[in-house]
């Protein structure tokens, strides 16, 4: 094999390794959401009834989170989507610095403007609406 293959095998390789460690990511935060929103389904839920417990609470919570976290994570279909998307953002062309400051610059002039021209309008219109009441 010559050197520049090895370099590319390897590039490609980090390049997989990088994609996995976002695709696990994706699964993590899958799972913590899923944790922190059983939580206060369980906890709502048993409150109607008793008293809860919030360490049985959270326990129950953590199991069912785990539980479809991993089943979430074997799901073939499911894990080919997450898999496209995350090599799909790998290959986003993200702006710069100086690019997303001059678009908030942008953004924010237009809204003053946008704002000014609306404020006219309603100025105008308040006028015109306080002539035909007085009258």
């Amino acid at each position: 094999m010559t050197e520049n293959t090895q370099q590319k095998e390897q590039d490609a390789q980090a390049q997989t390794l990088g994609l996995m460690r976002w695709v696990g990511l994706t699964y993590m935060v899958g799972g913590l959401f899923v944790l922190w929103l059983l939580d206060k389904i369980i906890l709502l839920t048993w409150s109607i009834f008793a008293e809860p417990n919030p360490t049985v609470v959270s326990a129950i919570a953590l199991g069912a989170a785990a539980v479809s976290t991993f089943i979430a994570y074997k799901h073939e279909r499911l894990n080919e989507l997450v898999h496209e998307v995350v090599g799909e953002l790998s290959r986003v062309t993200w702006p710069g610095r100086d690019e997303t400051t001059n678009s908030t610059v942008v953004v924010i002039i237009t809204s003053i403007i946008a704002a000014l021209i609306l404020g006219g309008f309603d100025a105008a219109w308040s006028a015109i609406t306080d002539l035909i009441y007085k009258a």
